[in-house]
């Protein structure tokens, strides 16, 4: 009689799972205490420092009074471009090319002496 040999596992279907590691009881103990945690600072933050979910609207207090400065510029008149069609406006004269073209300014090496 002949005896077939087992395959190594992975081989011609006869894979096998591989068992899951257990995790160590140490990891469980850490997301308790995180969970706990959070939960303790939720219930300080809601019940101890006053805050309250409420659908009201709040209090507003009224502004503070304007100073005379303020209530000066608010009482200017809004920019008129009047200014622009002045005579004064119009006198004036260019004086130059335009548009202005710079030229080199200053030494190319500075620290060379002169």
């Amino acid at each position: 009689m002949v005896t077939i040999p087992t395959p190594p596992l992975g081989t011609f279907g006869s894979y096998k799972v591989a068992p899951r590691p257990k995790k160590p009881f140490s990891s469980y103990l850490i997301i308790v205490g995180v969970v706990i945690l959070i939960l303790a600072a939720g219930y300080y933050f809601f019940f101890y420092q006053g805050i309250s979910l409420s659908l009201e609207a709040p209090v507003l207090l009224p502004a503070p009074p304007l100073t005379s400065l303020e209530v000066k510029v608010s009482q200017l008149p809004s920019f008129s471009f009047g200014i622009i069609d002045s005579p004064f406006y119009k006198s004036l004269k260019i004086y130059g090319a335009l548009p202005i073209v710079v030229d080199s300014l200053g030494r190319t090496n500075p620290f060379i002496p002169y």
